[in-house]
């Protein structure tokens, strides 16, 4: 069954290496042209050294829903799941139009920033172009590079900053797709000390072909894609701060909280850290089966 995205979990390593070359190539001399070098350096220096995360369709939709909820931009060093990386959703990142949503991004980070390059797939890419005529096509902002396209950088995101309102952050048409990623951040790196982990992990090679296009490219066939399954999470029976509230009061119903922002207290350091907390599914004694409020939105959890 072919993948929104174009791509399977497999062939991420052979992506990042199509980044590589495009970007230290033919790209290079795309972004001097356009009076912006630096750019085809962030491109190349995020793709080199990325992480590679593949993400499924149902989960790239349960990120877009959360994303859509987040009331603050904040992202901290430590929210994310490494310095550089290369994530594909299969799915698209925002309700932007199909072949101009992106599906993938690469990162780096560096100076207290977050550099952001936004990626499309390349078959929805020639498909938008061909419904276009070819003056649009020529004008469009995108370049090719393999299976994926570059579509631009994002908005330099700020680490470590304030909690800021969307509406400043100046993401613009990209803020959909900056959420998607924040919330995909968040539940990778959820803190596990008082809930299950939202997420499990399995490192996948490429296939044989792949490998061996990638050795002939010069790149490293033997890295792997760190294949992330995000499911839902459940406050641990009888445990947590509610669970003296959940004592006094009788409940028939199991809701959903929202990722927030809270203070967490680390004593190997000494001291509290402002952290996202959430989503996560409240389950008071006795109602493991009782219905959930706000029903509607159960779907995007489903498997």
């Amino acid at each position: 069954m072919t993948s929104y995205s174009g791509l399977t979990a497999r062939d991420v390593p052979e992506a990042r290496q199509d980044l590589i070359d495009w970007s230290t190539g033919p790209g290079e001399r795309v972004f001097a042209q356009r009076g912006r070098p630096e750019l085809s350096g962030a491109l190349a220096a995020s793709a080199t050294h990325a992480e590679l995360f593949y993400i499924t369709a149902d989960m790239a939709s349960l990120a877009r829903t959360i994303g859509q909820g987040l009331d603050v931009y904040a992202l901290a060093a430590d929210d994310l799941p490494a310095p550089h990386g290369l994530l594909v959703w299969d799915g698209p990142a925002s309700s932007e139009h199909a072949g101009a949503a992106p599906t993938a991004v690469a990162w780096m980070s560096n100076g207290g920033r977050l550099f952001v390059s936004l990626l499309v797939p390349a078959a929805a890419y020639r498909n938008w172009c061909a419904s276009h005529s070819l003056e649009a096509a020529r004008s469009a902002p995108s370049v090719t590079a393999g299976r994926l396209v570059y579509r631009g950088h994002g908005p330099r995101l700020l680490l470590d900053g304030p909690d800021t309102p969307w509406e400043r952050l100046g993401c613009g048409p990209d803020e959909e797709t900056i959420r998607t990623l924040l919330a995909t951040f968040i539940l990778i790196r959820q803190p596990v000390e008082a809930r299950r982990s939202l997420h499990e992990v399995e490192d996948v090679l490429p296939s044989r072909a792949s490998q061996k296009r990638i050795r002939r490219a010069g790149g490293d066939p033997t890295q792997a894609v760190r294949y992330v399954t995000l499911r839902q999470s459940l406050r641990p029976e009888g445990g947590g701060h509610d669970a003296g509230e959940h004592a006094r009061r009788i409940y028939r119903h199991r809701w959903f909280v929202k990722a927030h922002r809270a203070r967490q207290y680390y004593p190997s350091r000494g001291e509290h850290q402002t952290i996202w907390r959430g989503p996560y599914l409240v389950v008071p004694a006795g109602c493991e089966d009782a219905p959930i409020l706000g029903g509607e939105r159960v779907n995007v959890l489903r498997r």
